[in-house]
């Protein structure tokens, strides 16, 4: 039987991840342009922090919620989401309480950096809201209804979007001066958002709880997954967070002054990244939906459904990465140079963007080992790749700059994808060959590639974009004559029948 829910899930997420992204992408080139690249180095130094705080205080129930509203019924779902709502406002509150007190501490001794400061304290104040957000949206999941955190990210993200934007120009019509400060404003204005567009929603919904007790009993049941989820997910984002503060140091070790080297964070997080990322709506969206399904398959014993879940999900991976990489070789400097007006945003597109078909395996990957309640497993496997990406930055990029970061990213996500797949091997019964997987697809990019590069005397003509949206639709009626399409068909059929 063909799954509805799941196909229509995975398709509203990705239109509205799609939006998201689009916005998200011109507001990084409207930031840059506005904040320049020192400013963005500067804002994205706070998101390390927030990721940690993100993941004391609601990551790990966010998963836990998902996985068993999945497998409950009627009032059970709500005292799970009541019960999560509980314990992730009340850590929320003690950290950003901490966060709005110690931010000058924070600033000066972990990020280096004291200008971060007044954003740290925007980034107190969003972090309950930010919890409350993220427990509605694991519970819609879990009932595989994806319109909620589609609308609630869309509203948040055109919130924060139109307010900097009227700040900006309020700003500038004052004579004052643009900073960080303007977007950190802008992450709280949109969390705000989110959560009044959640509350909406919720005034029309019954979702009381069966009974108080019942709700703190869901408390130590939400607490058996997410205690170990959280653990490890709060040690794999202070590391990261480690990472972070050690890049801008590093490069300065390499020879580079402060500005310098926040001008080349900001370029590689805030501006190549950004571009990397855009594509990932699409396979972040599949992985948001394949949690819930892939522990309701397990609670019914169905490891056939399980095993074509996982086949799927890598080929439709490996064929969206193959394509994405063949774009940023051909185009990653053209890109970084039109949209940002910084060719180093594009050199380090072009040389990241080997990573493409791992970077967007490992989230669904990721999301198929929470399913399966694998979470010590996710954790090896991405600290593993954690310590990779630091062993690099510590021992190159005193040496070899900003390039010993690139290796770091590329080995990191190497080795996680390799672990994955190792980890996920067990539950597959092979159906597909490697010529789905690498083979085809490569000679599809391969052949599309040449393509456009016959048509490089006409490239003024063409523009950029049209030269990138013919080599896809070259690179998509390829995969249909070498029968990927009847391959992918199974992907929505992942759902066993009732």
């Amino acid at each position: 039987m063909r799954s509805c829910s799941f196909f229509q899930g995975t398709v509203i997420l990705t239109v509205s991840s799609l939006l998201i992204k689009f916005l998200g992408f011109f507001y990084k080139i409207f930031l840059a342009q506005a904040m320049g690249a020192e400013g963005m180095g500067i804002y994205q130094l706070i998101f390390p922090v927030f990721a940690v705080c993100h993941s004391l205080t609601s990551s790990g129930l966010e998963v836990a919620i998902s996985r068993f509203t999945a497998r409950s019924r009627g009032h059970e779902q709500s005292d799970y989401l009541w019960a999560g709502l509980f314990l992730t406002l009340t850590s929320s509150l003690v950290i950003g309480l901490f966060l709005w007190t110690r931010s000058d501490f924070i600033a000066l001794t972990l990020l280096h950096e004291t200008r971060c400061a007044p954003l740290l304290k925007f980034l107190a104040a969003t972090i309950p809201l930010a919890g409350f957000h993220g427990c509605f949206c694991g519970f819609c999941l879990g009932r595989k209804n994806a319109s909620l955190p589609a609308f609630s990210q869309l509203t948040e993200q055109a919130v924060r979007i139109g307010s900097v934007w009227l700040l900006y120009h309020i700003f500038l019509q004052e004579g004052m001066e643009i900073t960080p400060m303007l977007a950190a404003a802008g992450l709280l204005t949109g969390e705000i958002a989110s959560v009044l567009f959640i509350l909406t929603f919720a005034a029309n919904k019954t979702l009381l709880p069966s009974s108080l007790s019942a709700c703190f009993h869901r408390c130590r049941t939400l607490l058996t997954m997410s205690i170990p989820v959280t653990a490890s997910r709060v040690s794999l984002t202070l590391l990261q967070s480690v990472e972070a503060v050690l890049i801008p140091l590093s490069l300065r070790q390499s020879g580079l002054s402060s500005t310098e080297a926040l001008s080349l964070y900001g370029i590689l997080t805030g501006m190549s990244l950004s571009f990397l990322l855009f594509p990932n709506a699409v396979t972040s969206s599949l992985s948001a939906m394949l949690l819930p399904v892939i522990s309701e398959e397990q609670a019914k014993g169905n490891m056939q459904k399980i095993s074509q879940a996982i086949e799927y999900t890598l080929l439709f991976g490996m064929n969206i990465g193959i394509l994405c990489m063949g774009i940023f070789l051909r185009f990653g400097k053209e890109l970084g140079t039109l949209c940002f007006h910084q060719p180093l945003a594009g050199e380090f597109l072009q040389t990241l963007a080997w990573i493409c078909p791992f970077l967007y395996l490992s989230g669904n990957l990721s999301s198929i080992l929470h399913g399966l309640g694998k979470t010590s497993v996710t954790f090896f496997n991405q600290l593993a790749a954690l310590l990779v990406r630091i062993f690099c930055i510590v021992l190159f990029v005193p040496f070899t700059g900003i390039q010993g970061v690139l290796w770091g990213l590329l080995a990191g996500e190497l080795l996680l994808s390799f672990l994955d797949i190792r980890s996920v091997a067990s539950y597959v019964t092979p159906s597909i060959g490697l010529d789905a997987y690498v083979l085809k697809p490569a000679a599809a990019m391969l052949l599309s590639m040449g393509g456009i590069h016959m048509l490089k005397p006409a490239a003024s003509i063409l523009g950029l974009f049209f030269q990138i949206a013919l080599m896809g639709l070259g690179y998509l009626l390829l995969l249909f004559s070498f029968g990927i399409w009847k391959l992918l068909r199974p992907l929505f059929y992942v759902k066993a029948s009732k």
